[in-house]
């Protein structure tokens, strides 16, 4: 592994005619960092690989100032496409319930029965009268054939009502989809209105995310996590943004809302899921150079910061532009880690830095005095 080594020049006796200039390049650090080649303060590489023979190296790196997460944090979920309620059509006491809890369903399949006693016995009462009324008509004459054929039509129905009554009983699943929840038991009653069980159609997920405008378009495809892994959905609606994704502008100005909707035929998500987007920060956010996000071949993002004299490699999470040339990610940071800005020559992750300047003692050490312990010479050292 090859280590970098920042030290100071030998002391010269022209120390004290350049220390003002050491204290002026402390102060002068620029925006983007400590640029090492540029006020003549090369780094040595030592190489226990090859040669140990050391090579000069520049950094350019900036301090960076951390936003938590949780100020921007909105939980998104996968939703059913399609999703109901279904609610007893009539008061009664259930009979049976003939699904559970992740059935897959046809439509019209039979998902709860209520009690069907009365409602049997008006359909027999309902079937007799018509009857009835029927062979009344047979031997009715004059006016009285009049009221004969009105009672068989009220007959009729009273018998059609009969039939939806019982009919309604038997409830059904409206639509093809996966039962969620059941509310009901069997030997409960239940009035007309209440809930039975929550029915969804999970072949097509959806969920409400927020966008920049240039991505926020109907039938295009975006990226995003459900539960760490990567899928494609495609924007089905777009709509203005939706309020808790308000603070998200303090990170991305021009943002919209859309609802995205996910192709689920093979039943490899499931509905309450979390999903995360690009806009919609993990990890600390930290505003830093456009020019420090580099591409992998693999085809992600890297960024490389300094942490406790290490180089590391992250992969940043891109939220919005500042311009042309800042932009905010969101990365596992520190505190105290500083963006890599540019560098004279790669740097794998996992090589470890230190300032070449140190700055030696400003004087001659006098003689030790026998018996006594030698003083250590005062030192100053360029901070990072």
């Amino acid at each position: 592994m090859t280590r970098f080594v920042f030290e100071s020049a030998s002391m010269t006796n022209t120390f004290q005619n350049q220390q003002t200039n050491f204290q002026q390049l402390i102060l002068n650090r620029s925006v983007f960092g400590l640029l090492l080649l540029t006020f003549g303060i090369p780094a040595t590489a030592f190489s226990q690989e090859k040669s140990g023979e050391p090579q000069t190296v520049s950094i350019q790196r900036e301090a960076i100032t951390l936003r938590h997460p949780r100020d921007y944090y909105v939980p998104l979920n996968l939703k059913p496409l399609r999703s109901l309620t279904i609610a007893a059509p009539i008061d009664g006491i259930v009979h049976t319930v003939e699904v559970k809890s992740g059935d897959k369903l046809t439509a019209k399949s039979v998902v709860v029965r209520l009690d069907s006693s009365i409602p049997q016995a008006e359909l027999d009462r309902a079937e007799a009268a018509l009857e009835v009324a029927r062979e009344e008509q047979k031997n009715a004459t004059g006016k009285a054939a009049a009221v004969a054929k009105a009672n068989v039509a009220l007959a009729e129905a009273d018998l059609k009502l009969a039939n939806i009554r019982m009919e309604q009983t038997i409830v059904r699943a409206p639509f093809e989809g996966e039962v969620f929840r059941i509310f009901s038991a069997p030997g409960e009653f239940v009035r007309a209105g209440e809930p039975l069980l929550e029915l969804g159609d999970t072949s097509k997920l959806q969920v409400e995310v927020p966008l920049s405008r240039e991505q926020a378009q109907k039938g295009s495809s975006i990226n995003l996590n459900v539960e760490e892994q990567a899928t494609q959905a495609t924007v089905d609606q777009v709509l203005p943004l939706a309020p808790q994704f308000e603070k998200l502008r303090d990170l991305a100005k021009s943002i919209t809302s859309a609802v995205v909707i996910l192709d689920n035929k093979n039943a490899q998500f499931k509905p309450g899921q979390s999903v995360s987007v690009e806009l919609i920060p993990r990890y600390p956010i930290a505003e830093v150079p456009t020019v420090s996000v580099a591409n992998t071949p693999e085809g992600t993002r890297k960024i490389q910061i300094v942490r406790e004299n290490v180089i590391r490699d992250l992969t940043p999470q891109i939220l919005g532009q500042i311009g042309p040339e800042r932009l905010f990610v969101s990365a596992p940071f520190n505190k105290d880690d500083e963006i890599i800005v540019s560098t004279s020559q790669p740097l794998t992750d996992g090589t470890q830095v230190q300032p070449r300047l140190t700055v030696g003692k400003t004087q001659t050490t006098p003689a030790a005095t026998p018996g006594s312990q030698p003083a250590k010479p005062p030192e100053k050292k360029v901070s990072f």
